[in-house]
């Protein structure tokens, strides 16, 4: 099973989502909900949605929520 690996960081500890999205903008999946710690992450993600249904190959965007700030990025997902 293929595995990707999304890194972030944190400025200041509080709540946090990182959330996987369709070209569509639809939701797929939430990786990171909840309260965490100023710092550095390391997330390993299997390529599932919130249901664990595999996602086919192609562009995906995740979107990073915490306190006031939001960041979007590109992900390519390759099976």
């Amino acid at each position: 099973m293929p595995e990707t690996t999304i890194r972030f960081d944190l400025p200041f500890a509080g709540s946090a989502e990182l959330s996987l999205f369709n070209l569509a903008g639809q939701r797929l999946a939430t990786l990171v909900s909840g309260d965490r710690e100023a710092g550095s992450y390391t997330l390993l993600w299997d390529g599932t949605d919130d249901a664990g249904r595999d996602l086919a190959s192609g562009m995906y965007f995740y979107r990073l929520a915490a306190g006031d700030r939001a960041e979007t990025r590109k992900l390519m997902l390759l099976r």
